[in-house]
């Protein structure tokens, strides 16, 4: 496979070595993500604390007790749990 260097590639390359002589770091290693209190107990779910993993996309999930539950990406947490709750039906007219 043949690589074709462009003029962006070392437009690139020029701005990341300017950011490095201006001390800028090429990556920040505190994740600054915070935990995530989830209540579902008014929806007929669990209480939830959703808390980051280290250096990955993924988040754990704990019970009110602290226990772990599992572990995905917020959008599968979030569909996992909402899964599990009781269905409700809506109001139904009377019209």
């Amino acid at each position: 496979m043949i690589r074709v260097r462009t003029i962006t590639d070392r437009a690139r390359r020029d701005a990341a070595d300017a950011e490095r002589a201006a001390g800028i770091p090429d990556r920040i290693e505190a994740d600054l993500r915070a935990p995530v209190a989830l209540d579902l107990r008014c929806a007929g779910g669990p209480d939830l604390t959703l808390r980051p993993v280290a250096r990955k996309t993924a988040w754990n999930a704990y019970d009110g007790d602290g226990r772990f539950l599992a572990r995905g990406t917020l959008k599968q947490l979030l569909h996992r749990f909402a899964d599990q709750l009781p269905r409700q039906l809506g109001a139904r007219s009377m019209a």
